[in-house]
């Protein structure tokens, strides 16, 4: 048995020895099977969702592949951010440079894409030229997240262009009590994270408003070599809420995030390249208007307005800054008639960026979708989106899905979806690499998908899914701009199960396969950077003041780029990543919490610079943390 199965036999071994004890304990207490099963099935409730039409339906109806984090999963493992919330999701892969800086170059990546949609409540955070690392990352209030909803598939009839991959819905909690909670923690690497947040409701008036630091240094890889790093961010989230009538209620809602980091590949520290000075400033804030004018009849208007500024390299001639400063404008309307359930609305965009070049780009959207009850056990969904778009004309983007409830426990669907994507203005003006001669991407993406409910906390589901783009946005290295990199194909399909063996112990097992086809610009797979497959495990156990959280990320047969003559692309194609989170509840409001980040201490590099064309050399990798822990108390009252 070689090292990497000794540690995957560890971690299994270590869950099931978890498991086992319980198992002791429900025959122990005399508990008849009757009991057990009716404590099954109470932990295994679906829940309701609304992302996948903008309305909400039961989660094992969704004609769509979902996935929902819940607040007591997120609370349980301590999660630094949203990026960080996304490793632990089936079909999602994450790539980060450090722990620190380059933001806005991490990737996100669902289905193989990084245009991916994050909405908070609903209400849309893309901003043109920015990617959803960078917009997740800095995410830090994640106390104040009732679950988070993850759409595996291309969604922009309802979510417009960036919905390629597909869509991050972060649902919010709701007020309903005075209360104050303070978190302090530190950790390796001078990791240091302190918040305190309040919130409370006095009649017809809510209110949320948060602090946090975040400070972290230099790290290690599991080898011990030391890479230059630095952050230093603050965050602040602000939520008012007033209840106009029992029909209607008005909320506002602010977040602003800003950093200044310092980051450094360990090849550039080995050569004795200066560190890099970066900067990250971000603010946006939404009025929401929701109404309930009758039984049959809603109406939601939403007016924001955002700033985002990133800087590489701030104060240098290699400097590179992203200002983009936005309005949105939208409305949606749902009318349920008879068998039919209406959803029309339009979305209004302006945004300006102000550097590396100023422009303006002014989208208006329209999109009508009927969700039709054909049967009882079969719903029929198509919908349009018009795109009118100052830079690129017009454009439709249809879609359409059958459900149909096989029996009780079994529910199949299958969908097709178009998609439209505009070229950012980083991609159109950048003074180095812009391109105003681009075109807009589009494609199309097929999906099947079945999930069956066995009973007794088993849930099982499959998904397949095949997209074509054309005209693939991209960065052509021949000509050293951004541009049309040609046509691209990608087809995958993954199984996830979930077993609840009683209300202590729940198992998440879950592989994805994933195929992408080269480009002009990159190699299969986007360069062996997304596996070929992933594995992603999880168990979580939970009695009176004690919960612990085990989870592993498995990529298999992540190579780089293999047509690359210098070699070594990645320190290893295939790894194994383990977390583990405990946390004891000392009394009604005070909790103490460790984390253990890559347990075994694997040495593995999310990003490389091996590339003869970028003037890298072989083994020259930006390596992960080693080893890492985060000691922490939550005091609430």
């Amino acid at each position: 048995m070689n090292r990497k199965q000794k540690r995957l036999w560890m971690a299994v071994s270590l869950s099931l020895f978890t498991a086992c004890p319980l198992a002791v304990e429900a025959a122990g207490n005399g508990s008849s099977v009757e009991g057990q099963t009716e404590a099954i099935e109470e932990y295994a409730l679906d829940d309701i969702v609304v992302t996948a039409t903008r309305t909400p339906v039961e989660g094992a109806k969704a004609d769509a592949n979902l996935t929902v984090v819940t607040a007591e999963q997120i609370a349980r493992n301590h999660y630094r951010d949203v990026t960080d919330v996304m490793r632990d999701v089936p079909g999602v892969t994450v790539h980060q440079y450090a722990l620190a800086g380059y933001n806005n170059s991490n990737g996100l990546y669902i289905n193989g894409s990084d245009d991916v949609v994050i909405l908070v409540d609903g209400v849309k955070q893309n901003y043109a030229g920015g990617k959803a690392a960078s917009l997740a990352s800095a995410m830090k209030d994640l106390d104040n997240i009732e679950r988070i909803e993850v759409l595996r598939g291309s969604a922009s009839t309802l979510y417009g262009s960036d919905a390629k991959g597909g869509v991050i819905n972060i649902i919010t909690k709701k007020v309903n009590r005075l209360k104050t909670k303070i978190q302090a923690a530190y950790g390796s690497y001078e990791h240091q994270q302190y918040s305190v947040a309040n919130e409370g409701r006095m009649g017809d008036f809510d209110w949320r408003v948060m602090y946090q630091k975040d400070k972290s240094g230099d790290f290690s890889d599991a080898h011990g070599n030391t890479t230059p790093s630095k952050l230093d961010a603050d965050s602040v989230d602000l939520h008012a809420g007033y209840d106009l009538s029992k029909a209607s209620r008005l909320a506002f809602n602010f977040h602003a995030y800003k950093d200044t980091d310092k980051w450094q590949a360990l090849y550039e520290y080995l050569r004795g390249d200066p560190i890099s000075d970066g900067r990250y400033d971000t603010f946006n804030w939404d009025m929401v208007y929701d109404a309930k004018i009758d039984d049959t009849t809603k109406n939601q208007l939403v007016i924001a307005r955002s700033k985002y500024y990133y800087a590489l390299r701030e104060g240098t001639p290699r400097q590179y800054a992203l200002d983009v400063w936005g309005w949105k404008i939208s409305d949606q309307f749902d009318k349920k008639l008879g068998d039919h359930l209406l959803t029309a609305g339009f979305e209004f965009t302006r945004d300006e960026t102000r550097s590396p070049a100023s422009s303006v780009l002014i989208n208006r959207s329209y999109y009508l979708q009927d969700q039709w009850g054909i049967a009882p056990e079969v719903k029929l969904t198509a919908g349009i989106r018009h795109d009118r778009n100052s830079g690129f004309g017009s454009h439709n983007s249809p879609s359409i899905s059958i459900g149909y409830d096989i029996d009780s426990a079994t529910h199949f669907y299958a969908s097709y979806s178009e998609y439209f994507l505009t070229p950012s203005p980083s991609n159109l003006f950048h003074p180095i690499y812009g391109n105003r001669n681009m075109k807009p991407e589009s494609g199309h993406t097929k999906e099947v998908g079945i999930n069956h409910d066995f009973g007794h906390g088993l849930n099982v589901s499959a998904h397949y899914f095949q997209r074509q783009s054309k005209d693939r946005i991209g960065y052509n290295r021949r000509i050293g701009r951004y541009a049309n990199v040609g046509d691209e194909g990608a087809h995958g399909w993954d199984v996830q199960l979930v077993k609840r063996f009683d209300k202590h112990v729940q198992t998440r097992l879950s592989y994805t396969r994933l195929n992408v086809t080269a480009t002009d610009d990159r190699e299969a797979n986007r360069d062996g950077y997304l596996p070929i497959g992933q594995w992603n495990f999880g168990v979580d156990y939970e009695n009176r003041g004690f919960d612990a959280s085990l989870s592993a990320r498995g990529y298999i047969d992540r190579p780089g780029a293999k047509k690359d003559p210098i070699g070594a692309f990645f320190p290893t194609s295939t790894y194994w990543v383990f977390d583990l989170a405990l946390n004891y509840q000392m009394t009604q409001n005070a909790k103490v919490f460790f984390k253990v980040n890559n347990l075994f201490n694997q040495f593995y590099a999310e990003h490389s610079n091996a590339r003869v064309q970028w003037g890298g050399a072989a083994e020259q990798w930006w390596t992960s943390p080693g080893r890492n822990f985060m000691l922490g108390v939550e005091y609430s009252f």
